[in-house]
């Protein structure tokens, strides 16, 4: 079987962070399914989830009257004994299979004008092929000061997907690395993905920036009244579902120190129990060394 945590982490490190001194902004969206093992559910959702990210950030990416970027499709399937087998879709509709392990599209080479550097969207299979990760990275090396102008993108997409989807949890984070499928909760409380995975309507797998929270952890909070009423986020956005997106603070820059303890304390009913722990190589200025259930 095809490893569910190693290489999608070594996956999600940029490859400028081995760079001295600060690399170029990079956002990541993040969102977590648990209809995999239906697929008459999920195709719709990953063609509405790439046609909308299409929409939202290939402007990002293209410049009119520049050649268009350079785009590149990949997928993989995984047999019923577990071993994988490589596709060559020539659209994104070909790889929406009842054996998908991992697609993705690649957009690079950009215009020197354009406000990004790359996108790519990435599906991932795992879990008894029930959860599905749907991730989405915007990369701005050579364009500073682009990212202002494609957060609001990210957002979008997160809220148009998650009132179709329902998703079991969500994160943007932005400029840091991600352990996706994990959280940095999970490989702060040395979790098992497959177990985050399976709990995620009963434990809330994480926090960030963004976080989306399902429906059934929703009502435990008090509702969306009482997470507005907190005072830890800048916007409670209600999805169609019953579940919420929550933005901690208006600047991804502005989220840290005091605005990440508030976050935390918020939601701090949800988390899992227990005291994180330090994971080399990641940055875990987005966490509080705390057990949750110790500050209920």
């Amino acid at each position: 079987m095809v490893n569910d945590y190693g290489a999608q982490a070594a996956a999600a490190v940029p490859m400028w962070s081995e760079s001295v001194g600060p690399g170029p902004d990079f956002a990541t969206c993040v969102l977590y399914l648990d209809c995999g093992d239906d697929l008459a559910t999920l195709g719709p959702i990953l063609r509405y989830w790439h046609d909308q990210a299409c929409r939202l950030l290939l402007p990002a990416v293209m410049t009119p009257g520049a050649p268009e970027p350079t785009m590149s499709l990949s997928a993989h399937e995984q047999t019923a004994d577990g071993r994988p087998r490589r596709k060559r879709p020539q659209q994104w509709s070909d790889g929406l299979t009842e054996d998908l392990y991992q697609l993705s599209a690649h957009w690079f080479d950009v215009a020197p004008a354009a406000t990004a550097s790359e996108l790519d969207l990435y599906v991932y299979r795992f879990a008894d092929r029930r959860h599905v990760k749907l991730q989405v990275s915007v990369g701005f090396q050579d364009r500073p000061g682009g990212l202002p102008r494609v957060v609001p993108a990210l957002i979008e997409l997160t809220r148009l997907t998650g009132d179709l989807a329902d998703p079991t949890y969500g994160e943007i984070v932005v400029n840091a690395g991600v352990l996706a499928p994990a959280t940095i909760l999970d490989g702060a409380l040395d979790r098992g993905v497959v177990e985050s995975a399976r709990a995620s309507r009963q434990v809330l797998r994480g926090y960030e920036w963004v976080t989306v929270c399902p429906k059934e952890l929703v009502g435990r909070l008090g509702g969306l009244a009482a997470l507005r009423e907190s005072g830890a986020f800048s916007e409670v956005v209600a999805l169609r579902h019953g579940g919420a997106l929550l933005r901690a603070t208006d600047d991804p820059g502005a989220y840290q120190d005091g605005r990440v303890r508030a976050v935390h304390q918020a939601l701090a009913p949800l988390l899992p129990a227990g005291e994180p722990t330090d994971v080399p190589g990641q940055d875990l200025s987005r966490l509080v060394f705390a057990d949750a259930h110790a500050a209920v």
